[in-house]
């Protein structure tokens, strides 16, 4: 009972003593959607918000498709993953059956999550092997920057070296540490940057 009546206390706190329950940070969002291609039109549930890079606030309510396209690229669609509001479950707990219901409605009982997002698109001519091998860099480099950053400190070490093996791919003469060190350098180790500047050796 103790745990239960601190769990409550917990819960009336998390809705702010709102009298219709409703979530507090509302049914709009903030996301980031970068892409390899600037400039490419963002799309979101047919309505288009802005061009990549896009940071801005979109609405949650929605079935959350993202399209990304551009002129000479092949289109990508993608659907945003949504998770429930923790909050919600306070206003569910409290009694706030008509916030909650309003809360589904407009969307504010559910956040994007994750919130950022990296699409790469496709050049038209391109082949889909080289497409893969930058999209697998970009992704190890953006994901795994720090460890990067170790092994180049260090000398070398197993993610540098399978960084490279992305990078290089079946050639014999390639990018070497240096040339990741440098990237490390230019992007000041930021994971979007990074990505950018390790694509950019292909």
């Amino acid at each position: 009972m103790k745990l239960f009546g601190k769990f409550s206390a917990l819960a009336a706190i998390a809705v702010l003593g709102s009298g219709c329950a409703t979530i507090v940070k509302g049914s709009k969002q903030t996301i980031t959607i970068n892409s390899n291609v600037d400039g490419a039109d963002v799309v979101l549930d047919g309505t288009k918000v802005g061009v990549t890079p896009f940071a801005g606030i979109v609405s949650k309510k929605g079935k959350g498709v993202l399209t990304v396209q551009k002129d000479g690229y092949v289109t990508a669609n993608v659907a945003l993953s949504k998770s429930m509001e923790p909050i919600f479950w306070g206003n569910i707990i409290t009694g706030g059956t008509l916030g909650s219901i309003t809360d589904f409605a407009s969307g504010a009982a559910y956040t994007y999550s994750p919130a950022s997002y990296q699409v790469d698109l496709k050049q038209a001519t391109q082949s889909q092997s080289d497409f893969e091998r930058r999209v697998a860099a970009r992704k190890f480099a953006m994901i795994y920057v720090d460890r990067i950053s170790a092994d180049v400190a260090h000398g070398s070490g197993d993610y540098l070296n399978a960084l490279l093996a992305i990078v290089n791919g079946d050639r014999v003469v390639g990018v070497d540490a240096s040339a990741i060190r440098k990237a490390i350098v230019a992007s000041d180790a930021d994971p979007v940057r990074f990505g950018n500047e390790v694509v950019g050796l292909i």
